[in-house]
């Protein structure tokens, strides 16, 4: 089992993602992990959209192994006012993606509904990557809804699997659909594993 979503190497392995461009030199050099190059929404507004666009490109074509991301949209009070900003660097970072065929860590917060609807629309348009949602804490139904696009997975922290809404989010995911991830806080990747073993009746 390795960890879906985090920011840090660990020795289990897994998806290691960039939150600015400074953390790409970083994420490439990580070993064991499968790097993701991208920049967090809450950068959004310190980024120049056609420099990324040119770099992204470039280092997906240096790294033949790596994902995008971690990008997507992040509606909170606190971040709201860059949202305009934001849907321009996700649609980078999904075009990427779609053209070098790799999988796009996404994050949603306030915004997941949004998040699926710009899905769609690419969808239609046979432009859509592989996707992966983390921090998932959406209900089921609009999980079904993101699934009903392709082969769409989640992954879930410590933070989300502790709600008490968790079992209610996390059990009816189909098999291979659901992940572990550690995010900030590697340290909790026992304490992850084993929960979401639990609410799911034993992870494999």
């Amino acid at each position: 089992m390795k960890d879906y979503h985090t920011h840090h190497p660990g020795p289990h392995g897994g998806y290691i993602c960039a939150a600015t461009r400074s953390d790409w030199e970083r994420v490439a050099a990580a070993e064991g992990m499968v790097p993701c190059f991208g920049i967090h929404p809450w950068h959004a507004q310190d980024t120049n959209p056609a420099e990324l666009a040119f770099e992204l490109d470039d280092w997906l074509t240096r790294h033949p192994q790596a994902g995008v991301g971690e990008t997507g949209l992040d509606a909170s009070p606190r971040h709201a006012a860059t949202l305009e900003a934001q849907r321009l660097l996700l649609h980078i970072h999904l075009g990427a993606a779609f053209r070098h065929e790799r999988m796009v860590q996404l994050h949603g917060v306030h915004a997941w509904s949004e998040l699926l609807e710009i899905l769609r629309q690419r969808s239609r348009c046979g432009t859509l990557p592989r996707v992966h949602l983390h921090a998932w804490n959406g209900p089921h139904e609009l999980a079904r809804e993101f699934m009903q696009l392709g082969p769409v997975t989640f992954s879930a922290g410590l933070r989300e699997l502790s709600h008490s809404k968790a079992a209610e989010r996390y059990a009816r995911i189909p098999e291979g659909r659901l992940f572990p991830e550690t995010d900030d806080h590697p340290e909790n990747w026992a304490r992850t594993v084993a929960l979401l073993g639990l609410l799911r009746g034993g992870l494999q």
